[in-house]
């Protein structure tokens, strides 16, 4: 999931800068695939200030039914049904008429099911899965697209305070035309505490700040275009936002629904990756 509301919906692509700039793969086929912006998430990110990528990724979601736990223990899942649209704008800010990796945009639909499973009171599974297809605007080349994987909440402390330890397992592949299959893979580690501030009231109920901090390491290097001669090589993402949401509510907006609304910073390790991005959901439900 115009520019404007594009800003609106930022939520940066889960990579980072893992390393100083390496000498380019044998192939140019080994950079970055287009079709990584549907599973990476939307937002904007710059690679050694000087390769753009922008990504709008809007997620309209169809709930079937919440997960609960009834008073004999038996448990009955949710189940969410998600229909991901993205929109992709790269952009080489400096590169000779020459070279081949221009700017380009794509667009992608992901249709996927996300599942929660209650496994006891403190204690959440969501695994998922998302599969579709994407397409280059301007060569028309195509790509079969898919992501999933399992995300876990286990709440530490549920009272005032609600203090939630987060982990993940993603994977994520696309099989362009023409081409060999790209996949890449990736663990998510977390805290997540949710704070109620009386003092702020959304149609007469309090709302909590909703603090996390996450880690993500990915299995395989992305090699990004940094010039014409140097590829920038990713491998992990630090996040830590802040945001305003009701405790068991949805923040309702006029025809708008968000879980929450608030601002999340993200950098690599070594500090030459970067950006604030708008985020609408916890890292568990997201």
């Amino acid at each position: 999931m115009g520019r404007t509301l594009a800003i609106l919906l930022l939520a940066l692509c889960p990579c980072a800068l893992w390393a100083q700039p390496v000498e380019p793969p044998p192939n140019p086929e080994e950079q970055v695939h287009w079709a990584v912006g549907a599973f990476f998430g939307t937002g904007w990110y710059k690679v050694d200030d000087n390769r753009s990528v922008f990504v709008l990724r809007m997620q309209p979601r169809q709930l079937v039914r919440e997960p609960s736990r009834d008073a004999e223990g038996r448990r009955r899942w949710g189940v969410e049904i998600i229909y991901p649209l993205s929109l992709g704008l790269s952009k080489l800010d400096d590169i000779p008429d020459f070279i081949e990796f221009d700017n380009y945009a794509t667009l992608s639909f992901t249709p996927g099911v996300q599942v929660e499973v209650p496994v006891n009171p403190r204690w959440s599974l969501r695994p998922f899965v998302n599969l579709g297809l994407g397409w280059e605007i301007e060569s028309q080349e195509r790509a079969l697209i898919g992501y999933g994987g399992i995300k876990s909440r286990y709440r530490l402390r549920d009272g005032r305070l609600r203090w939630s330890m987060l982990s993940g397992l993603y994977y994520a592949g696309y099989r362009p035309e023409f081409e060999d299959r790209g996949q890449y893979g990736a663990l998510m580690a977390g805290l997540e505490l949710n704070q109620p501030v009386e003092r702020l009231r959304y149609h007469g109920d309090a709302l909590d700040l909703n603090w996390h901090l996450t880690y993500n390491w990915y299995f395989d290097r992305l090699n990004f275009h940094s010039d014409a001669e140097t590829f920038t090589s990713f491998r992990d993402q630090w996040e830590i936002g802040l945001a305003i949401g009701r405790r068991d509510a949805r923040l309702d907006l006029g025809f708008l629904s968000f879980e929450q609304i608030g601002l999340a910073y993200r950098w690599s390790s070594d500090g030459h990756f970067n950006a604030i991005t708008i985020n609408f959901r916890s890292p568990f439900t997201d």
